[in-house]
């Protein structure tokens, strides 16, 4: 009798979070990490038996000294030049999965310009020659933000580096209000900092990330690859709640009235806070691929453009197979695809 009672409680444990399976997650406050938010809040981490404590972040980039420091177990990484430098020079980091990205018709980013300057005739992606002398501000070098803007520099002949005066080191809610005090001609934001300043007559949205770079990575979710060796279980388990989470937040970000649900469980966990704004900037939540894989060559042209001479951010460049280890990603979905405990 005892040694059924045993093995009826061993059945019951993955549905019970033991010690091993807590899972220390960095994330921030932003729609595009909303497929987390989803999985959370719904249960699906603890389905799977596992616990996940949360911290949070203003920028996925000051997550990496956490991680680093053994800190974290999983969290959000911005595909940017101080990731790169950092695993160039031995941080055992890795991208395992896609966190959002600027898929056409659900883009992130969007680029907005001054009211002189769209007066000036800077209506799009094709007047941006006229950019040339002028001030860009952007939340960090090295950035997913900059990083668009440059490329949509290029795209007229301009040089990134050199053409323009880049303001930095700025957070968006400022960048926003810069923008409407004529401190800047340019600047690139989250899709609802740029709503929010075309509304307040701050400056036009004039072009999304998916018009310069359709399907760009915009953050991943990595972890240490010690974590990885050790706790590759749990990790399948918590990646199948977050695709699970990933799905319903793309079917959301298309039709939020259908989703009420996700809408208010994006509204309690992000900046947007109140539910009407979420669905207001759907369905430029940015978008979760549903296997679980960062589009790894947007991620490494990033690489190329800050390693390059014009911006020489990043010193060493990593190769493809040291900076992803989709592995986790894989099984995770093929599991899902077998048998989907959420459904």
């Amino acid at each position: 009798m005892r040694l059924l009672l045993t093995a009826c409680l061993a059945l019951l444990l993955p549905l019970t979070a033991r010690a091993e399976d807590v899972v220390r997650v960095g994330d921030g406050p932003f729609i595009s990490g909303g497929a987390f938010y989803v999985a959370r809040d719904k249960g699906y981490f603890a389905k799977m038996g596992i616990e996940t404590q949360t911290k949070l972040f203003d920028d996925a980039a000051m997550s990496v000294p956490s991680m680093i420091a053994g800190e974290l177990d999983v969290s959000a990484m911005t595909a940017s030049a101080g990731l790169f430098n950092a695993i160039a020079k031995g941080a055992p980091l890795v991208m395992i999965l896609d966190r959002g990205s600027n898929k056409p018709g659900h883009a992130y980013t969007v680029i907005n310009v001054s009211n002189a300057l769209y007066e000036q005739g800077v209506h799009g992606l094709a007047d941006f020659a006229k950019l040339k002398g002028k001030r860009v501000g952007v939340g960090a070098l090295g950035s997913i933000n900059q990083f668009n803007v440059a490329k949509a520099l290029m795209a007229v002949g301009l040089n990134p580096a050199t053409d323009v005066e880049w303001i930095a080191n700025v957070p968006q809610p400022d960048l926003m209000k810069m923008l409407g005090q004529g401190q800047l001609d340019v600047t690139d934001l989250a899709f609802q900092f740029g709503k929010f300043a075309q509304n307040n007559k701050w400056g036009p949205m004039i072009a999304t990330g998916d018009e310069i770079l359709p399907n760009a990575e915009l953050v991943t979710f990595g972890t240490s690859k010690p974590y990885l060796a050790g706790h590759r279980d749990v990790l399948v388990r918590w990646t199948m709640a977050y695709l699970q989470g990933a799905k319903e937040f793309n079917a959301a970000a298309s039709d939020p009235a259908a989703h009420e649900d996700i809408v208010n469980i994006l509204a309690k966990n992000t900046a947007l806070n109140k539910p009407e704004l979420v669905r207001a900037i759907a369905p430029n939540w940015s978008y979760v691929n549903e296997n679980g894989e960062p589009d790894r060559a947007s991620v490494m042209a990033m690489q190329e453009l800050w390693a390059g001479d014009a911006f020489k951010l990043v010193a060493k460049k990593v190769p493809e197979d040291q900076m992803f280890d989709l592995s986790i990603a894989k099984e995770a979905s093929a599991k899902l695809a077998a048998a989907n405990p959420f459904q």
